[in-house]
């Protein structure tokens, strides 16, 4: 009995001690103290609670935020003056990052939302949609303690002191150092909170930057701010090919009956009236923009003007003062890149640049912030990139890639060009540049640098509102309107009273060159000083409320686009692949052909003052050489608009029913076509033009400094045979290219064979009659080494042609086959030419000559031959 009692208690005592190591084991904490772990730590409140502590950074989130839209965006608040690492920079065009935290176990998943594919919410669509796209999973944060209600504090340590930018795929060789970097700034609000890092990116040190001491240790500061996605009832608002805004795209999987499953949304801000039954009202929340106190006082003015001439485009559509410019206190303590900001920036990176981004809800096209940034270095005059020029700057001032093969490698070559990246760049800064450069160098050599100084500071003060205008037309969702340039008659441009009202052009969303005219020719404003009727009808699509449908409203709206001062083209309108000869960047006036005769009228009688103008008493003679340089590359650049005539075909965006609507391609009319090649024949396919006065190029000096911050020069005197050829070659480049080619070939069965068209043979046939005219042209008589028969540049000129006429005719490049036989035709009937000219008993031909012709024939030859020889049965 005793035994048993004694069995029965032990049994007891057995269970009872179990039973409380598993109480015990219940009760443990499952993570460590709140305040064990944060002990110390310094506490910033905001949407989400941050705790630093030991170089770490904590977030508490609570429950409530879980599974929850927060957006981030990244800015470069610190940078190191190389493009695109500018103070100032937003970083990340295209789909802005969504972000999600997510609990899985004992850990918190930091997930950037897939925002690109959608179907209604509980549809079989969804579900395929679900299985099909997924999100990305950035970074697994265990949860490291939990608060009052339950929130869940994880260390942020690891996503923001880290490369989540990317920055290191741009600076090749550098990697992020954790070590080396540090917090510069942890900031809360109410509504989001403000992170920055002092990021340093370490490498062998073998890269050398003029703007960074040691490239060992490159720092730069990354701000990050992150907010929780806005729920204000906005409304998408769906776009049209007719009008240009930055689009947000989706692509809904919904049966809604599209063709090809794509959602359009513009970009643009949510303005709701204050009094929707008014016609008129102000807005329920304007657009602030907030003058940052780095811009210099004496812009601030013109800049203002800039911002505010909108205001005009929203009265129009229902807004009373939709925007309002404030300015930043010099003892204001907020960040700039505050997502609560809207600023416009002033930096000093020596880029030359302008650019007005924006940052939006992917979901629905609401932007949400906006930052302008300018570059002070675009309004300086003489730079010494004006003293150089390499095949490299010439095709870049003259619309890139000229052929699709080159196109294509280039753009498979640039990791950056993605499509959203690509429509977001703005280069009107750097055009900007040079084009007030431009001016500056004909203001001072028509008019002599005393005179001209009051009309280059005008110039300046215009030029700064219309790119201030430009920029802020980006930042309310307008892209680039590369046709707008072509309202106005040259006349009609140099008239104020006209221009004042509707602007040089019909929307300042163009690139606008400096409007200057010869000395003779009454000159008008040089920038347009409003924004103009596209600005007015873009700003009504996007802004316009409707008390009818909003679909057929917008229809309507849209369909006023074949009006002239409505056209719209853009970036992927003007490329060097592009045909539309009425789309460039940096023309003026109704017919870019007209503007391309004026600015050889202007800067003709320019060359032989150039030295006298362009240089004070004292100084060097650099400002002469880079003067011009300007001239030069701007006669190169007004010979690229003519050319662009040749095999050219107006493109069109209007639709079916629109009223005047034009078909959506038609061949430029065959007599402008000649006209730009008789053009082309007189100014660039000729030495006359460059029959400069030879003291000249003694007198165009290189810069002489040698040290960081300075281009060094590899030739001090001006290679002038090169320099010419250059532009020579590649308006032969755009010619004759593959692409060029095609289009004409194409062309004639465009065009109905009882009409009038420029044909392949007829191309050729003018180009080498142009380029060789000697052969037909040499008056019998004895010529000498110093008065040659055919001048240098002539030489020059014809060995690029017959360059390019041997690569065509041995099928070299992608041309037509038989642009191809054409080529090879020319080329037996030069031979013949130059074997007559050769054998003529009165002609005494110089030593350059004979040896030129000699030569060429010789090659000629070859290509014959090897022609033959690689032929095909």
């Amino acid at each position: 009995m005793l035994k048993s009692l004694r069995t029965i208690a032990l049994s007891a005592l057995a269970v009872g001690l179990a039973w409380g190591t598993a109480a015990a084991q219940e009760t443990k904490p499952k993570f460590p103290p709140y305040a064990t772990v944060l002990a110390d730590a310094k506490t910033v409140n905001g949407i989400i609670k941050l705790h630093q502590k030991d170089g770490k950074l904590y977030g508490e989130i609570s429950p409530a935020q879980l599974n929850k839209d927060f957006l981030l965006l990244i800015s470069i608040a610190r940078g190191i003056g190389q493009q695109p690492l500018l103070g100032g920079m937003s970083w990340g065009f295209g789909d802005d990052w969504l972000w999600q935290f997510k609990k899985v176990e004992d850990d918190l998943h930091v997930i950037r939302k897939n925002t690109r594919f959608r179907a209604k919410s509980g549809s079989p669509e969804a579900s395929a949609v679900n299985l099909a796209y997924t999100d990305s999973v950035l970074y697994n944060l265990p949860i490291v303690t939990q608060g009052t209600g339950g929130t869940y504090v994880v260390d942020l340590t690891q996503v923001f002191m880290s490369d989540l930018p990317q920055i290191q795929m741009l600076l090749k060789g550098f990697i992020f150092s954790p070590s080396k970097s540090t917090w510069a700034d942890v900031k809360g609000f109410t509504d989001n909170v403000e992170i920055q890092v002092a990021a340093t990116y370490a490498s062998p040190g073998m890269t050398d930057f003029d703007t960074v001491p040691d490239s060992r240790g490159v720092t730069l500061n990354i701000h990050y701010s992150l907010s929780q996605l806005p729920s204000t009832g906005y409304k998408p608002r769906e776009a049209d090919d007719r009008v240009g805004y930055f689009l947000t795209v989706v692509k809904d999987f919904s049966d809604k009956g599209t063709e090809d499953r794509f959602v359009r949304y513009i970009n643009r801000w949510d303005l709701q009236k204050a009094d929707p039954s008014a016609d008129k009202s102000p807005p329920k929340q304007p657009i602030i923009f907030w003058l940052e106190k780095t811009v210099p006082y004496q812009y601030r003015s013109a800049i203002r003007e800039g911002i505010l001439e909108w205001n005009k485009a929203f009265e129009k559509a229902g807004f009373i003062d939709a925007i309002e410019v404030r300015q930043q206190p010099a003892n204001a303590e907020w960040d700039p890149e505050d997502v609560k900001y809207n600023t416009f920036r002033w930096i000093t990176a020596g880029a030359g640049f302008a650019m007005g981004p924006s940052r939006v809800n992917p979901h629905t096209g609401q932007i949400l912030d906006a930052d302008i940034i300018f570059d002070a270095d675009f309004i300086q005059f003489w730079k010494q990139e004006h003293e150089i020029f390499t095949r490299e700057s010439v095709a870049a001032m003259t619309g890139g890639p000229l052929d699709l093969e080159t196109y294509e490698a280039a753009m498979a070559n640039h990791r950056l060009s993605s499509s959203n990246r690509s429509q977001h760049r703005c280069n009107l800064g750097e055009g900007f540049c040079h084009e007030l450069a431009f001016g500056g160098a004909v203001l001072a050599t028509q008019w002599g640098m005393a005179t001209s100084k009051p009309m280059q500071e005008k110039m300046i003060m215009q030029g700064l509102k219309e790119v201030t205008m430009h920029e802020v037309g980006h930042t309310l969702g307008l892209r680039h309107n590369f046709k707008a340039s072509t309202m106005l008659t040259l006349a009609e441009i140099n008239d104020p009273a006209k221009t004042s009202a509707v602007g040089m052009s019909s929307s300042v969303m163009d690139y606008m060159p400096a409007n200057l005219v010869p000395k003779d020719v009454k000159q008008g404003d040089f920038y347009s000083t409003t924004i103009g009727p596209y600005d007015y009808w873009a700003i009504e699509y996007g802004y316009k409320a409707f008390a009818g449908k909003e679909e057929d409203e917008l229809k309507k709206i849209a369909a006023q686009g074949s009006k002239l001062e409505l056209s719209f083209s853009t970036d992927e309108d003007t490329r060097g692949i592009d045909s539309d000869p009425l789309s460039n960047r940096f023309d003026m006036g109704k017919e870019p052909l007209e503007y391309a005769k004026r600015q050889t009228e202007l800067i003709g009688p320019l060359w032989e003052n150039i030295v006298k103008e362009s240089t004070p008493d004292g100084e060097g003679y650099q400002k002469a050489r880079r003067a011009f340089g300007m001239l030069l590359s701007n006669y190169g650049q007004a010979m690229h608009y003519a050319s662009r005539y040749v095999g050219g075909v107006y493109v069109n965006r209007d639709h079916k029913g629109d009223a005047d609507g034009r078909p959506p391609f038609v061949v430029v009319e065959a007599a402008k076509q000649r006209a730009a090649l008789k053009m082309l024949e007189e100014k660039l396919f000729n030495d006359k033009p460059f029959q400069f006065p030879p003291d000249l190029y003694n007198h165009l000096a290189a810069t002489r400094w040698n040290h960081w911050g300075m281009r060094s020069m590899s030739r001090l005197d001006y290679p002038v045979h090169e320099y010419i050829s250059l532009f020579q070659d590649r308006i032969l480049d755009q010619l004759l290219s593959s692409l060029t080619l095609s289009r004409i070939h194409d062309s004639e069965l465009k065009i109905p064979s009882d009409q009038d068209a420029l044909t392949t043979p007829e191309l050729f046939e003018h180009l080498q009659k142009a380029i060789f005219a000697e052969m037909t042209s040499l008056k019998p008589g004895e010529y000498s080494n110093r008065k040659p028969a055919i001048s240098s540049l002539r030489r020059n000129l014809q060995r690029i042609y017959l360059r390019k006429l041997s690569n065509l005719a041995l099928g070299n490049t992608s041309a037509p086959d038989d642009c191809q036989t054409v080529a090879y035709y020319q080329l037996v009937s030069l031979q013949g030419q130059i074997k007559d000219v050769l054998s003529k008993k009165d002609l005494k031909l110089d030593t350059y000559s004979v040896a030129h012709l000699q030569e060429t024939s010789e090659r000629i030859s070859k290509v014959l031959e090897s022609r033959l020889a690689l032929s095909q049965p």
